[in-house]
């Protein structure tokens, strides 16, 4: 499933319910859900609520999906941005008293992008095949040099230089046909 296109794992949700496939989707995508709602509602029970709302209209709405009006992470980002809105309203509805502004506004979006390209990397990470993924994972999110990657894959150095070269290679013709060109 690691090498599943997001669009094919949705359609596999909308059409059997496969839970594998949602639940390959969840692991992609909750961290980045989870951090716009830490981001956007400020709390963490919210941002978890959140993510649960967003994981349960993906289930439920798979089969409205259309791969040619937007890739599954502008999807979800569209999800994750609906339901924090209704969140921060429920929320406000609540407390009458707020004791400061909103990280995020109703109807605000995401005003720098930077949600927006989040959600774009992580659905081109996910159409990278597994060894270039994890190079990329290691080097980026989890702060290896590429010494110590190779020790931690058993493999040889050069072998992860290329592999690193290669994936961001990928990684960035990827982005770019996703924007059009």
């Amino acid at each position: 499933m690691k090498d599943v296109a997001d669009e094919v794992l949705v359609q596999r949700v909308a059409q059997s319910g496969d839970e594998r496939a949602i639940s390959e989707l969840y692991d992609r995508y909750a961290r980045l859900v989870y951090g716009a709602g830490m981001r956007y509602l400020g709390d963490r029970s919210l941002a978890e609520d959140l993510v649960q709302d967003v994981f349960t209209a993906v289930w439920r709405g798979a089969a409205s999906f259309d791969p040619a009006r937007a890739s599954f992470a502008t999807w979800v980002f569209h999800i994750t941005r609906n339901r924090a809105t209704d969140l921060i309203r429920r929320r406000r509805a609540r407390v009458r008293t707020v004791g400061g502004d909103s990280p995020f506004e109703p109807g605000e979006g995401d005003p720098t992008g930077e949600l927006s390209r989040r959600f774009d990397l992580a659905s081109a990470l996910s159409r990278l095949s597994p060894a270039h993924r994890e190079v990329l994972t290691l080097a980026y999110f989890q702060g290896l040099s590429q010494s110590e990657i190779s020790r931690r894959m058993g493999t040889p150095l050069g072998t992860v230089k290329s592999r690193t070269t290669a994936a961001l290679r990928a990684l960035r013709e990827s982005m770019l046909t996703d924007e059009g060109g």
